[in-house]
């Protein structure tokens, strides 16, 4: 399926309404499946990845297939080793690329019966849930904040304290800090100094629970704003006091012309004069703000270098080859290691010349690239339904300033 997209206006007007954060979300969702009593969450995400593991922790499958959503994967390997009963864990063909092996031997260490089905190291699992320790566990904080958000969900139901030592820096630091965060909020004791975090054995509180509108998604309507020829968009229910780490992205985006300000409605953000004085970025700790802001500064031809990539490789695509790929088609020209990406030049493409983008079975890859209508009179996106896997209405807000069809 492909859809083709028109630009109806390309001076941006109106209120968009985001979804609620799957992030925040999919914690919830384990910490209420742990707690005695379960709760009300208010606002919960109907992202894919969000039902998937909704509907894991309401059933009783032998057999749990989570397709392409890591964070299920991960979330229920913890959740269902700590747990009584015999599972199997399995996803999509690139889920099977996706390592686990870091968050399966630290349940192993804390008493967990955990097998691979196939690969070593890689989904599917076997998992025959029991008690599990407490104790310490060393976790390389590497490859993804998501196996030690994985561990610290289950903690409070250990019967002796988890400390677990992050070995190196942690990427996305603020993922590990929204954990605590909500597990505080129900009634965990959680301490997170410099690369130690420590939970206390005890229980989680049930009361309702209020789940805050998605900061990653924001950062589209920001990419969106930056290639416009003006833009003034308020994204509706963002506050100032979020827990989200992505609200950096306000930062981000600042550095090319998009100012922020908070009201008593959301964010509103405008397009102003460009003013970038670091072609240099980090993003080691919001790596999902990545792909929407390369593909911005592409489009306005702005050489650049983005640090911090240290695990995209391993998300839902490989995101750094899938970058270079969607950007070489507007004529962008890019390196890249393992960690690093680099756009030296941009001389972009005449609109005739363009070839369709592809999604590679991402959905921040679509949402990036839909922002580029705001440069070509049309552009074409194969497999656009991807988006569903974080935000489903996102093509409902894009017809607001974009006509929008299929496409054979």
């Amino acid at each position: 399926m492909r859809f083709i997209l028109k630009a109806k206006t390309k001076t941006l007007k109106g209120n968009i309404t985001l979804p609620a954060s799957k992030s925040i979300s999919n914690r919830v969702l384990i910490i209420r499946a742990l707690a005695q009593t379960p709760f009300k969450i208010d606002n919960l995400s109907d992202a894919d990845d969000t039902v998937i593991i909704s509907k894991a922790l309401e059933r009783n499958d032998m057999i749990t297939d989570v397709g392409p959503a890591g964070t299920a994967m991960r979330f229920l390997t913890a959740y269902y080793a700590s747990r009584p009963g015999e599972k199997v864990l399995t996803g999509s063909d690139r889920m099977k690329q996706r390592p686990i092996s870091i968050l399966v031997d630290s349940l192993r260490e804390l008493g967990a019966n955990i097998t691979y089905l196939e690969k070593e190291g890689y989904p599917p699992l076997h998992i025959e849930g029991r008690r599990l320790n407490g104790g310490t566990v060393k976790v390389s904080g590497s490859v993804s904040s998501q196996f030690i958000t994985a561990l610290m969900l289950i903690a409070p139901t250990l019967p002796r304290p988890l400390i677990i030592d992050i070995q190196g820096d942690p990427l996305s630091r603020p993922y590990i800090s929204m954990t605590k965060s909500l597990m505080e909020a129900c009634g965990a004791q959680v301490t997170f100094e410099k690369n130690s975090v420590v939970i206390q054995p005890g229980r989680y509180r049930s009361k309702s629970y209020l789940v805050e509108f998605d900061w990653s998604s924001a950062a589209f309507w920001m990419g969106f704003a930056a290639l416009s020829r003006n833009a003034k968009l308020l994204l509706q229910g963002l506050n100032a006091n979020s827990i989200q780490g992505d609200k950096a992205a306000i930062d981000v985006f600042s550095k090319i012309g998009i100012k922020s300000t908070f009201n008593e409605d959301g964010l509103l953000i405008e397009r102003t004069k460009l003013t970038l004085n670091d072609p240099v970025w980090n993003f080691r700790n919001h790596p999902d703000l990545v792909q929407p802001a390369a593909i911005a500064l592409a489009g306005l031809k702005i050489p650049f270098q983005l640090l911090g990539l240290d695990n995209l490789s391993l998300k839902e695509s490989d995101r750094i080859a899938a970058l270079q790929s969607e950007l070489e088609k507007i004529g962008a020209e890019t390196k890249s290691t393992d960690k690093t990406m680099q756009i030296i030049g941009s001389e972009l493409k005449d609109s005739t010349d363009l070839e369709f983008f592809d999604a590679h079975s991402d959905h921040r890859m679509v949402m990036s690239v839909a922002a580029l209508s705001m440069l070509y009179p049309e552009i074409v996106i194969r497999d656009p339904m991807v988006v569903a896997k974080s935000y489903p209405a996102f093509w409902s807000q894009v017809e607001k300033f974009v006509d929008v069809r299929p496409g054979k």
